[in-house]
């Protein structure tokens, strides 16, 4: 299958499909980047029931999935033995361009892969694609006791905007709003 492709200043870059991405960070085996496809949206349900409270269905992935460029669902594969499950997708970024925005959706890895740097690297790699579709900021919302996600956006340069009283459930919790405006 071909690799997400984005439009920066009217051209097209590919981003390679399956094929191992020479700055992921290390881990034992090489991590593969690609555009997440229909036939991962169960392995990105059962992920994401692994590392969240609330998870999104294989409905709601299989939405994002269908909208497409210039938004994405990029996953980090390991092609090494993995969870049957999860198809060897250790982690995962959903987020959508509107206008001049990067939407960060959703951001997960798996709780073996964590620690490693992954999940900065990916939100920088979903950043840096989406700054040459046009964005000039990120929005985000995140649980506030999520001490460890907070702490990772902090250090990567986002601010606080506001706060979203009572936007999760399971359980009922309010949502720091960030920001990072201008991106880097």
């Amino acid at each position: 299958s071909g690799g997400t492709r984005v439009r920066p200043g009217g051209a097209e870059a590919a981003l390679p499909a399956c094929a191992p991405h020479s700055e992921a960070p290390e881990l034992s085996d090489p991590l593969w980047l690609s555009r997440a496809t229909v036939e991962d949206s169960s392995a990105l349900a059962a992920l994401e029931s692994e590392c969240y409270s609330h998870p999104w269905t294989q409905g709601q992935f299989r939405e994002e999935l269908s909208y497409g460029p210039p938004g994405a669902v990029l996953v980090l594969r390991s092609p090494g033995p993995s969870v049957a499950a999860w198809r060897g997708i250790g982690a995962y970024c959903v987020y959508r361009l509107v206008v001049d925005e990067m939407h960060l959706l959703n951001i997960a890895v798996a709780p073996a892969w964590r620690r490693r740097g992954i999940a900065r690297w990916l939100l920088g790699f979903a950043i840096g694609q989406a700054g040459r579709a046009g964005a000039v900021r990120v929005l985000l919302e995140v649980r506030e006791s999520n001490v460890e996600a907070r702490a990772l956006y902090a250090e990567m340069g986002f601010a606080r905007l506001g706060l979203r009283r009572a936007y999760y459930n399971e359980p009922v919790e309010s949502a720091v709003v960030l920001t990072l405006d201008p991106l880097p």
